[in-house]
């Protein structure tokens, strides 16, 4: 009964992509030379998708080789199966292990970006059939800015605390490959602020002095945060060490052009002190796991350069957004989702929007100012 349920299965998946594939002939592939292939039909492309979403959410990559992209197909499903392995050697350590202190971060890490790169295959392929402009779609690249200042508001719902309301304010400054960033929230109703300083030295990738490339880049970046809770008497300071990188998704086929994938890894250790009137606590310190990983797309269109949208995760718990609760032993451990878009008006001016959420909700805007680097 299951065999013959499989060769059912196997035998529709294999007349849904020949359906799909049978309204244009087939062509070379695009994907070394990046050249564009003639836009799908809106039919093909909706069959395509479907294909994506089921079976594809299983087997990920299946709404291109309905697309008859064979080759990203191949890539993408490879992807889930690398990522989906990160999962199964990540997760089965730790519970073979019993989340042992020796080994629980590195086999955290492993499990977070696994889960990572099985997640964004899918949305990879999603993308990719249901972009309308296809693989003729250019990519809104441009260098970063020498300097770019930020100004806002952030609306934090926080059911452990009483702040609610903040002034978020930020500046980057580049020189080369080198990135400077002081930034600060201050709360407006109550004394609750946060102060972060993010340096970075580029390895790879575009500067704002050098030639336009694609959005890849390669970063090694310090850090250190203090965060002062003065109501409740405590206060927290942080150093953190972190390797970010962004992969432009054109390399992996050319109706993938114009998204990108984002993944950041390291360590961090956090101090707490606390401050209580009349009492001596001893002060306590921790170990931080930074990992993060996220799927973007370069908006086009009406959008001038150096727009765009990312959907993430980040497992830091340190910030105000902080962990998922949940019912269970799992609540507090996973961190939490997000979502930030950028869009520029024209050369210097554009707005950042942003949602976050963990055990506390948060959203937000700020203005945006920059200069030098975009074309």
């Amino acid at each position: 009964m299951r065999r013959a349920a499989r060769a059912t299965f196997a035998t529709a998946l294999l007349l849904l992509a020949q359906a799909a594939r049978a309204e244009t002939p087939p062509e070379e592939d695009a994907c070394a030379d990046d050249t564009p292939k003639e836009r799908p039909s809106t039919g093909k492309r909706a069959l395509s998708a479907g294909a994506a979403v089921v079976p594809g959410a299983v087997v990920h990559g299946l709404g291109h080789f309905a697309l008859g992209e064979e080759r990203t197909a191949g890539r993408l499903l490879l992807a889930e199966g690398v990522g989906l392995g990160m999962v199964l050697v990540g997760g089965g350590t730790l519970f073979a292990t019993g989340a042992s202190r020796y080994l629980v971060g590195p086999a955290a890490a492993l499990t977070v970006l696994g889960a990572g790169l099985f997640s964004t295959s899918l949305l990879a392929d999603l993308y990719g059939t249901l972009s309308p402009d296809g693989s003729a779609a250019g990519a809104r690249l441009s260098r970063p800015p020498l300097v770019e200042t930020a100004i806002g508001y952030r609306y934090v719902y926080d059911p452990q605390f009483s702040y609610r309301h903040f002034v978020a304010e930020s500046i980057d400054l580049r020189r080369g490959p080198f990135r400077l960033t002081p930034s600060g929230w201050f709360s407006t109703d109550g004394d609750n602020a946060r102060y972060r300083i993010d340096g970075a030295y580029r390895l790879l990738g575009t500067t704002p002095e050098g030639p336009r490339g694609d959005a890849t880049y390669l970063d090694i970046a310090i850090g250190g945060v203090h965060h002062r809770y003065a109501p409740v008497g405590f206060a927290t300071s942080s150093a953190e060490a972190r390797v970010d990188t962004r992969y432009d998704l054109r390399a992996i086929g050319p109706t993938l052009r114009g998204a990108f994938v984002e993944g950041s890894l390291g360590y961090g250790h956090q101090w707490i002190d606390y401050r209580l009137p009349g009492v001596d606590v001893p002060s306590d310190d921790e170990m931080l796991l930074l990992t993060r990983f996220g799927f973007g797309v370069l908006l086009r269109g009406a959008a001038a350069p150096g727009s765009e949208m990312t959907l993430y995760y980040d497992h830091r718990h340190d910030d105000y957004a902080a962990g998922l609760l949940m019912t269970g032993l799992g609540s507090g451990v996973a961190g939490h989702f997000g979502l930030t878009g950028r869009w520029y008006f024209g050369r210097s001016l554009g707005v950042l929007v942003e949602a976050q959420a963990g055990s506390a909700l948060l959203t937000g805007a700020s203005l945006l100012v920059r200069e030098g680097g975009n074309p």
